[in-house]
Formats: C-alpha cells, structure tokens, sequence
C-alpha cells in the first residue's frame, strides 16, 4: 500500500484515511511546555522538531501539543483527548514525552503548559486504566516525583531528574531527542538504540556539558522500568549492562527499557507490534525463570526453559515465512 507522511501520520492514498492502529510502531504525544523565555523557546521547538522527524523515519502516529497557535482546544485539553481515545489494552506501545519545565511544591508537581497546567497526580489518574506498554519520558526540571505517581508494570519512566527540588532548567529533553533522532548511542551495535541506550547516552552527554563549563551538575536523571517507583541512575549502567545491584531481593531496572526502541532495526521491522509484544512478554518470563533457577529442580528448570525458548523460536519463524 502506498503511504505519504505528514507530521509522523500516515495515511492511506486509496482511502485518504489513517492506517489502523497496529500498522504503527507506536503512538506518541510530544508535549511542548510553556518555554517562559526566548533562548529556551528555541530549544523545546528543535526538540519537538526532532521527534518529528524520528517519527516521519519510522511508522510512528505523532501529535504534538504546545507549538499551534491557532488550536481552538488548550493544551490541557489536548492532552485528555489524546489520552482518553488510547486503546487500553493495544500491543502498540504509548508514548508522552514532555520538553519544557516542571516545577514541584509539597502539594503539586506540574507540566508547565500553556494555559492550565498538568499534575502528576491528574495524569496518573488518567493514565491508570492503560495496561499496554507506556514510556513516559519529562526531560524537565522537578520531573523525579512523576516515577512515584506513575510507576506501575509496563512502564518505563524516565526523568532528567533525581527529585523534585532539582529546579533547575533542565537540558535533558532537548538532548533526549537528539540522541534519538540521530540514532546514536547504539553501544551493542544491534542496529538501534533502546530506550535504556539512549538514557544512557543521553546522561553522559548532558554529565559532559556540566564538567566540560565547569559547572556543578543541577540534573541527575533517573529510569524506572520494573513498576517499583525507583529510579536508577544512569551510573549503574554501562550500555545497557548493569554494574551496579539494587540492595535485597529488589529486582533491578533495565530489562523492559532494553526491549525497546523508537527506531527499530531492520531485524525488528519484521515483526508486527503484536509478534514483538508476545516476544517481548517471554523475554521477560526468560529473564524470570533465570533469576529462580536455583530454586528449582534441574529437570523442571529446563522444562520450562525449554517452553519459552519454542515459543520465541515459532515468533521468529512465522515472522521469517510471513517475509
């Protein structure tokens, strides 16, 4: 079928109409904040136009809120609507990134819009019934109390910084979105950067500018993948191999953050959003089973292991015939 596209939506020739929803490789809403002065005006805006065109590279349903003028809807508004008509439960995973400021009192922590601001509670609240894949990425500042409100299964949360009382503007969005729309940061030349890759190298890029200016570090961001409302720093990580241990039995992040990423290889263009979600799923009961094996018996830990490794193997070649 022959497609065009026009700010990362692609339609149809024959019918004039949107592909369905599982022709996408996500659904993404970038959020553009109120920049309050010039020199970050400029800034949000190259961000914002840098999703665009890692969303025009791939089959991505892009709307971008906070840059229009002329909308007859607030941003606030937008934003609800966006939210309220995702499917709960598609295999497609779900994208918010926020460029611009946060700001963070004992009684609220805020997406500076234009007009009515967001609340990290209100968008917990909104985002609760999803139960498909959700990356939320705030690349502004007192962005860390987000992880608490909205850390649950399936999500990946990633902030620019480590708390709330870290005011400070924030250059982690705009590098962010650099780092994806340039595609660097592939450390284990798989052909694409993961989520957990492009947090990594986007920490290092923004540790590089404090040191480089002399200046004392105001953001230290975090991610949290495994819904235990923790972030980790991007210090525990080299690529995408943990160095450090969480203390205890606490199971540590970057195992979902691995599995994804924004512009897949060609390899992971093979595989439709449903295939990649079923991988995806017993990749994570194959990282499970490893963690308990020496709880269980020998024969039954290789039963079971035995079980997901077919399955994963009948994803790939079904995938293999369908090409």
């Amino acid at each position: 079928m022959i497609a065009s596209v026009s700010g990362g939506l692609l339609y149809s020739l024959v019918s004039g109409e949107a592909e369905t929803e599982s022709f996408f490789e996500h659904e993404t809403l970038v959020i553009v904040g109120t920049p309050g002065e010039e020199q970050f005006e400029k800034g949000f805006q190259a961000a914002a136009e840098a999703w665009e065109k890692a969303a025009a590279s791939t089959r991505a349903r892009l709307k971008i809120v906070g840059l229009a003028e002329s909308e007859e809807e607030d941003d606030l508004t937008q934003i609800e609507s966006w939210i309220a008509n995702l499917n709960p439960k598609s295999s497609t995973p779900a994208w918010i990134i926020y460029i611009g400021h946060g700001t963070h009192t004992q009684k609220n922590t805020l997406l500076n819009l234009r007009g009515p601001d967001l609340s990290a509670a209100s968008l917990a609240t909104q985002l609760d019934p999803l139960e498909r894949t959700l990356i939320f990425i705030h690349g502004g500042s007192a962005s860390a109390p987000f992880i608490n409100q909205l850390s649950k299964p399936n999500r990946i949360l990633i902030t620019a910084t480590q708390s709330g009382d870290e005011l400070n503007y924030a250059r982690f969005g705009e590098r962010f979105a650099n780092v994806i729309e340039s595609r660097t940061g592939d450390s284990n030349q798989d052909g694409q950067v993961s989520l957990l890759e492009a947090f990594v190298a986007t920490s290092r890029s923004v540790e590089a500018f404090y040191q480089d200016s002399n200046r004392l570090a105001s953001e230290h961001a975090l991610i949290d993948d495994n819904g235990d409302a923790v972030g980790t720093p991007s210090d525990w990580f080299r690529g995408e191999r943990l160095v450090k241990q969480p203390e205890g039995d606490r199971i540590p992040d970057g195992f979902r953050s691995r599995q994804i990423a924004f512009v897949p290889s060609l390899q992971e263009k093979m595989l439709t959003p449903e295939q990649r979600f079923a991988r995806d799923q017993l990749e994570a009961k194959l990282e499970s089973l490893r963690g308990r094996k020496s709880d269980l018996d020998e024969d039954r830990y290789y039963e079971q292991l035995e079980a997901i490794l077919l399955k994963l193997g009948l994803i790939y070649l079904g995938d293999t015939h369908d090409s």
